[in-house]
């Protein structure tokens, strides 16, 4: 039976996947919209961020750089159940991670090229959406990259998911096989620095600490447009249980 200190999962089923990553790539969106797997590891970084911010700063940039990108949704009913799966899909890496940070499965796409008969694992838009998060939050996971252990282990999310690397980096992913050597580390990759951040996520979200924290009311109406109260959206997963 689903306790407090362990929740149900609100994993999303097959079909919801597929209605997610349709309507990302449909015509409803645009050519800076996150793709499904991009869409994974960003919010993987929000989970595992030893801050986690408000969906009012985040939500947007899953549809891009600019208020252009924001999707042309065709209602409300449409906004409020596409927002819905993503803050489920949040919800249930939420609770993964607290439950068991090594059995960690990103979404990745797969890549074949002309010269090859392999299908090779292509986690490069998983890791451009981790690094995006964690550049969102450049101040809060700064730590890491003091830290030599810990920017080992980021190493290989960084190295698939930077645009501005040096020539020697550059030579770490100029292959198929070495992209897919970095994107099998990633999962371990993950489960520690979610454990690394764990206690600064404890710290902020102890009540002594939160209240001196400026927040939505729990009746307005929800920063991230579904239309929907802040409790009955994005609180859901930004207030601790």
């Amino acid at each position: 039976m689903p306790t407090k200190n362990n929740p149900p999962l609100t994993t999303l089923s097959d079909e919801e996947m597929d209605e997610l990553g349709n309507f990302l790539l449909s015509d409803a969106t645009s050519d800076e919209t996150m793709m499904l797997d991009c869409l994974d590891g960003f919010l993987t970084a929000i989970a595992t961020l030893p801050v986690m911010p408000p969906a009012s700063v985040w939500l947007p940039k899953v549809w891009g750089s600019s208020e252009r990108d924001e999707p042309s949704f065709d209602s409300y009913v449409q906004v409020e159940r596409i927002t819905g799966l993503i803050m489920r899909h949040l919800s249930n890496l939420i609770v993964s991670l607290q439950q068991n940070p090594d059995a960690c499965e990103p979404i990745f796409d797969s890549a074949v090229y002309p010269d090859s008969p392999q299908e090779f694992i292509d986690g490069e838009m998983w890791a451009y959406g981790y690094m995006t998060a964690i550049n969102l939050q450049r101040q809060d996971s700064q730590a890491v990259y003091n830290d030599p252990d810990m920017a080992e282990m980021l190493r290989p999310i960084y190295l698939l998911g930077t645009e501005d690397l040096t020539p020697a980096e550059e030579a770490l992913i100029e292959t198929p096989l070495q992209r897919e050597e970095l994107s099998k580390q990633i999962p371990a990759s993950v489960a520690e620095l979610y454990r690394y951040w764990t206690p600064v996520r404890r710290a902020v979200t102890d009540p002594a600490i939160r209240r001196e924290m400026p927040k939505i009311g729990r009746n307005e109406k929800c920063p991230c447009g579904s239309g929907r109260k802040y409790k009955k959206c994005c609180g859901v997963t930004t207030e601790p249980a």
